[in-house]
């Protein structure tokens, strides 16, 4: 029976005091709100640098976000949502309506946005975003 007590409270003390106390910072940053998104973000992806990707709130309609993916003069727009820790917008090419697209951007932090795009039969493009505003 001592045994069992000196386990369960090494496993109780572990586990309190795995995560540490969360400071400020931690507790701050809310990866499902719409400011997690919203801003003009640059690529610092190596050889991808001239990718940017801009995110907006749409006045006009209640909880979508505005997307614009600009990247080898072409300019990819559309609208999402956010689902869980993600925002998925489908896009598409401006001029182009017919050519589709899709982000799922992950808000890594409040300064860092990793984005994958799927356009199509090609590959995915994935994107690690910074904060430029």
């Amino acid at each position: 029976m001592m045994r069992w007590v000196s386990v369960m409270t090494l496993l109780c003390a572990t586990i309190g005091c795995a995560a540490g106390p969360a400071g400020p910072s931690e507790t701050a940053f809310e990866a499902s709100s719409p400011a997690a998104f919203a801003g003009a973000w640059r690529s610092v992806t190596p050889s991808l640098e001239f990718v940017e990707l801009s995110v907006t709130s749409k006045s006009s309609e209640m909880g979508v976000l505005g997307a614009r993916l600009t990247f080898s003069g072409v300019a990819w727009e559309g609208g999402g949502r956010i689902e869980g820790d993600s925002l998925v917008a489908g896009m598409t090419i401006v001029g182009a309506p017919a050519t589709s697209g899709l982000i799922v951007a992950h808000a890594r932090d409040a300064h860092t946005l990793r984005v994958r795009f799927r356009s199509g039969a090609a590959s995915p493009l994935d994107v690690t975003f910074v904060r430029q505003d």
